[in-house]
């Protein structure tokens, strides 16, 4: 039986959608919204910005992938996204997109065309390669991350259009003997601003230009359709992303390593760690004072696994005048690693 228009346009339906915050907690909720209640026949392109952040795959180690006390003191966010990958930057010089759709509309390759072509609006021949990249000139603009659901899927990513690249490197890197981790480490990669390319492109020129391919590609889209009901379900997921437990509580186990030297003696820390906090710890030192050294790590169990908790943990410790120095070395130097 051959359908009607009405049940046509049921069927394939398209939404452009460009969001007006730069919170990543509340933007990553409103891509979650879509994806949980996409409809049949519906893709959506959904483009956001975000001031200064580090967002996580959904399965790594939030301490092994970022300095977020340093983030958190300069203003910026860590957060967690539901699809895999490794961490990335981003800040208000870098454009972010995610293609949501129907199940049965998902169409990697469709989806990336609009990508290349609005890319080649700019005179920049970009290509896909390997799994989640997008390359430029042979160097990485765009890392690509994907999500599947029963019914729905997106792939998101990001666009360098003009990110701060020292701020890029000085959040990620981390010392590789600071922690060992044992869940799924990043793998970087050279990168490329687009706007080094091409000096015309701004995050504003490259969002008319996703929409204009998008349209060309799919049809001309429509605003999403979001109620107050839609909104009050994204605050509610807004409020999770944002909490402890998302970000850090459910962070794979992992196990760390610290080691250092004062002028007392030098000290191996080694800390065991579940949803959060420290269930094991070992302190190793050739310091003079051992009894008061054994007592150190068994204090730290069920310690919040922060930096300024473990600190505040020692700091509460009983001590002589002498200890105090032994504490006081052992806490700074927590605090200065940025768990």
């Amino acid at each position: 039986m051959e359908k009607t228009p009405k049940e046509n346009s049921m069927q394939e339906q398209h939404y452009f959608y460009v969001s007006d915050s730069n919170n990543p907690h509340h933007t990553l909720a409103v891509e979650e919204y879509i994806l949980t209640h996409i409809n049949p026949g519906e893709v959506v392109l959904y483009l956001y910005t975000h001031r200064d952040s580090v967002i996580i795959g959904k399965n790594q180690n939030a301490w092994g992938e970022c300095r977020h006390e340093k983030l958190e003191r300069d203003g910026g966010k860590l957060a967690r996204r539901i699809s895999g990958g490794g961490a990335v930057f981003h800040d208000t010089g870098n454009l972010n997109f995610s293609f949501i759709a129907d199940k049965s509309r998902y169409d990697l390759h469709r989806q990336l065309k609009v990508m290349l072509d609005a890319a080649k609006m700019f005179g920049v021949d970009a290509e896909f390669s390997g799994r989640n990249d997008i390359l430029a000139e042979g160097r990485k603009f765009s890392g690509n991350a994907f999500c599947m659901r029963k019914s729905s899927a997106f792939h998101h990513g990001t666009i360098l259009i003009d990110s701060d690249m020292g701020k890029l490197a000085g959040y990620l890197a981390v010392p590789k003997d600071k922690i060992e981790s044992k869940g799924i480490a990043s793998v970087r990669s050279r990168v490329v601003n687009l706007a080094e390319l091409n000096p015309e492109i701004t995050p504003a020129k490259m969002t008319e230009a996703l929409r204009q391919a998008f349209a060309e590609e799919y049809g001309q889209p429509q605003d999403y359709p979001f109620t107050q009901a839609a909104w009050d379900e994204i605050a509610a997921i807004e409020k999770r992303n944002a909490s402890w437990e998302w970000i850090f509580g459910e962070s794979p186990k992992f196990d760390i390593t610290t080691k250092t030297r004062f002028p007392w003696g030098g000290i191996e820390l080694l800390l065991s760690t579940k949803d959060g906090k420290v269930t094991d710890a070992k302190l190793y030192s050739d310091a003079m004072d051992a009894d008061f050294i054994a007592g150190i790590a068994p204090a730290l169990s069920g310690c919040i696994f922060r930096s300024t908790d473990l600190a505040k943990r020692l700091r509460t410790l009983p001590k002589t005048e002498d200890q105090q120095k032994i504490v006081e070395d052992i806490a700074q130097y927590i605090e200065q690693q940025g768990y």
